[in-house]
């Protein structure tokens, strides 16, 4: 299923990076890799418990289209339900929310060569 993530300027400038450093291919291979590794490891309450993405994230400026695989738009649709999210329009605001709390995770809290390797 291909979604578009509205990210903001630094969370743009982030997956950039990472995929400048680790030649990933783009900022949208730079979410596949950082979604297969968060939705594999047990780490949900590190990256979801605390607030890590509040306010204006949703930009129609910044979107970056990405294909995800069925299975993951399962898991992030479950772990959106899970933890207490503001309520969105369409599920595809829903995904990019969990998104950008993931890509926030990795900017602040993660091991950037796991995440991205």
């Amino acid at each position: 299923m291909k979604i578009n993530v509205t990210v903001k300027g630094d969370q743009q400038e982030f997956l950039n990076n990472a995929s400048n450093d680790y030649s990933l291919g783009g900022a949208d291979q730079a979410i596949r890799s950082l979604v297969k590794y968060s939705l594999t490891q047990d780490e949900n309450d590190q990256i979801f418990s605390e607030i890590r993405c509040a306010g204006e994230c949703y930009s129609a400026d910044q979107a970056i289209p990405v294909e995800l695989e069925d299975e993951a738009i399962a898991k992030l649709k479950e772990i959106f339900q899970q933890y207490d999210f503001e309520d969105y329009d369409s599920e595809e605001e829903e995904l990019g929310k969990t998104i950008r709390c993931m890509i926030n995770f990795a900017n602040q809290d993660g091991d950037r060569s796991q995440i991205f390797s």
